[in-house]
């Protein structure tokens, strides 16, 4: 999987749309995220992890806990994440439950967590917009499931230990997927 491009919003530490453009890294098959401890590196990695599979890239925090608390309450909380893989392109696209003004009147009301995928193409073609289905259809196309994604993909703060400490018949299926 080659990530192309994420877009943020109201997420993590994002207050309002953030677009990191990983078109500009370049073919290089490997790169690091790397700054100051707080400048938002794991949540990069949530967000593309949220948009996947509706979770975070540990169990500590849910998508819902997500939302930027400096986030104006009309600015909803989304993650778009766009990647290629085997000469198809997609784009997944998440938000979280959350709070949200009402249509009319005063006060807030609870939107769903909802997801969308599609791929892109020549035209725009919706694999499905049922939550739950995106997240398995992202599972049958990257061909890891979100625990396998975890340990081999995003390895934040040290939590390539947990795939080295990983039973070695763990290991042989995560390695079997990806090569």
């Amino acid at each position: 999987m080659k990530p192309l491009k994420l877009t943020m919003q109201a997420f993590g530490p994002f207050a309002t749309k953030e677009v990191i453009d990983f078109t500009h890294l370049g073919s290089n098959p490997l790169f690091l995220i790397n700054g100051p401890t707080g400048s938002g590196k794991t949540s990069i990695l949530d967000a593309i992890c949220f948009a996947l599979y509706g979770e975070t890239t540990s169990n500590e925090r849910l998508g819902m806990q997500m939302r930027c608390d400096l986030a104006a309450i009309d600015v909803p909380t989304e993650v778009q994440f766009e990647f290629a893989l085997h000469n198809k392109v997609y784009r997944v696209v998440r938000a979280p439950e959350q709070q949200a003004p009402k249509a009319r009147g005063e006060g807030t009301t609870t939107r769903k967590h909802t997801a969308v995928l599609y791929q892109l193409g020549e035209s725009e073609t919706l694999i499905t917009n049922k939550t739950a289905q995106v997240k398995s259809e992202v599972a049958t196309i990257i061909g890891l499931n979100e625990t396998q994604f975890r340990q081999v993909m995003v390895l934040p703060q040290g939590k390539f230990r947990e795939l080295l400490l990983a039973s070695s018949k763990d290991r042989e299926e995560i390695f079997g997927q990806l090569f």
